[in-house]
């Protein structure tokens, strides 16, 4: 899962970019890959409006997982709960906290069979070759 923090008024919030957040994305910007776009253009009132957006989505996913996992969390904060404690010199700050928590835990925690199948195979085979290679 794709985790992260950001302190916001003294309080750390857990952030998430789950599969809930990417659906949300991908409805509000067409794609997924138009995040950056949407983060980065238009007006700077547009530019906060999307990053608040973004980060009360994901600190609302972050609670989520928080909840699921036994994680000790502070409720998330609205859109308009960001915009009465963040200010415009925060934003570079925030969009960076978004950016690095999409880049986070890569790794997938569900294996499917293909690939469990696959890897089973793949080890037996090289149990097989390192057995007989000291053979002469």
């Amino acid at each position: 899962m794709r985790t992260g923090k950001i302190e916001i008024d003294g309080k750390e919030y857990l952030l998430c970019f789950s599969t809930r957040v990417i659906r949300a994305c991908s409805e509000r910007y067409g794609k997924i890959e138009n995040v950056n776009e949407a983060l980065s253009s238009g007006t700077e009132v547009k530019m906060m409006d999307e990053s608040f957006w973004l980060l009360a989505t994901m600190m609302d996913a972050g609670a989520r997982y928080a909840k699921l996992n036994d994680i000790e969390t502070p409720a998330p904060l609205s859109t308009d709960d960001l915009y009465d404690l963040c200010g415009m010199d925060d934003l570079l700050r925030m969009k960076a906290k978004i950016f690095e928590t999409v880049e986070n835990g890569n790794e997938r925690k569900i294996e499917t069979e293909m690939e469990e199948e696959k890897n089973t195979e793949t080890t037996q085979r090289n149990s097989k070759l390192s057995g007989t290679s000291g053979m002469a």
